[in-house]
């Protein structure tokens, strides 16, 4: 039987049938423990057979080279840029992740952010909570219109889509798109636009940011390409904390640049507590939650184990990364 090792704890119930197989399980208690330390990991993994781990773990070529037994390396995400998939792949490690099961989670947490910005439900709730209400005023907590808004996504994937779908369902928004690709059956289905990155940004009343983590996309927004956008834009960012530089961003925030930023993940996460990003009222931050429903994040500890049983059972992996 195999020797397993995750990160930290996912959903109890994932782990059902990996234990009924006999194979020896092991789960790093964050909550009592913490986040694992890369030291830690290196012991954790040097017997280990399997892997289940998380974006925040740095999974490089002195980890996997530290785990010479490693037969599979199973992500609870869809993004998979802190494994060192190339060396991986060269040892015969599969690497598989969790795609479509977080797909409409996490694009209702985008469009849930973009809501909380537009209409200021955060300080207007605040102001509720700390007695500050002293009633209904006719110029109080006025936000921004999102009917007929125009919506840049920037990398039209999965969640991309699903977002664009919420948005011009519900605001009749006009939809343009940033990809490497062009994605007929979204364009058919919105009278979707693709457009290079200038246009969509300079025409965006909404930017929602859904494109993966890769050098073409670190920084991509920038003091140049936020030079491109709409003075009372809002911005919406699910996807990775590196594709804005944030110093370029607060540095526009300081001088009265976009109505709202909504952002579900930061670098670093979490952001320290004297960071400046912390210090706007028009920044909404949240612990990188986008997956987070109780169906998702289940679906996500389901595929993990299942791509866990497959490869140890000399089975295909049902999403691998690397074959």
């Amino acid at each position: 039987m195999a020797k397993i090792f995750c990160t930290k704890t996912i959903p109890k119930e994932s782990w059902t049938k990996l234990k009924e197989q006999g194979h020896e399980i092991n789960i790093w208690d964050d909550k009592i423990h913490g986040p694992i330390s890369y030291e830690e990991l290196l012991k954790q993994v040097s017997d280990c057979q399997a892997l289940a781990c998380m974006l925040g773990d740095r999974i490089d070529r002195n980890l996997i080279e530290h785990a010479p037994q490693l037969k599979v390396i199973s992500q609870y995400a869809v993004g998979h840029n802190n494994i060192d998939t190339k060396y991986a792949n060269e040892r015969g490690i599969i690497v598989t992740n969790t795609p479509d099961v977080l797909t409409h989670a996490t694009a209702e947490l985008a469009f849930a952010l973009l809501l909380s910005c537009a209409r200021k439900i955060i300080p207007a709730a605040k102001n509720v909570e700390e007695d500050q209400w002293l009633g209904w005023e006719p110029l109080g907590f006025l936000g921004k219109s999102l009917k007929d808004s125009t919506v840049a996504i920037i990398g039209a994937g999965r969640i991309g889509q699903e977002f664009a779908k919420m948005c011009h369902g519900a605001f009749d928004s006009k939809i343009v798109y940033v990809s490497r690709s062009t994605k007929e059956g979204f364009e058919k289905s919105f009278n979707a636009q693709r457009m290079e990155l200038k246009e969509a940004l300079s025409r965006a009343d909404i930017i929602s940011l859904h494109c993966p983590l890769t050098e073409q996309t670190r920084e991509l927004l920038n003091n140049e390409t936020l030079s491109y956008c709409k003075d009372d834009a809002i911005i919406i960012n699910t996807a990775r904390g590196e594709v804005i530089n944030q110093e370029h961003l607060i540095e526009n925030l300081k001088v009265g640049k976009f109505h709202s930023i909504g952002l579900d993940v930061t670098t670093p996460e979490p952001l320290p507590e004297n960071h400046p990003l912390r210090q706007f009222d028009n920044v909404l931050i949240v612990p990188h939650i986008g997956s987070a429903t109780e169906i998702a994040r289940k679906e996500m500890g389901r595929l993990v184990c299942q791509n866990i049983e497959n490869v140890l059972s000399k089975i295909s992996p049902i999403t691998p990364v690397t074959n």
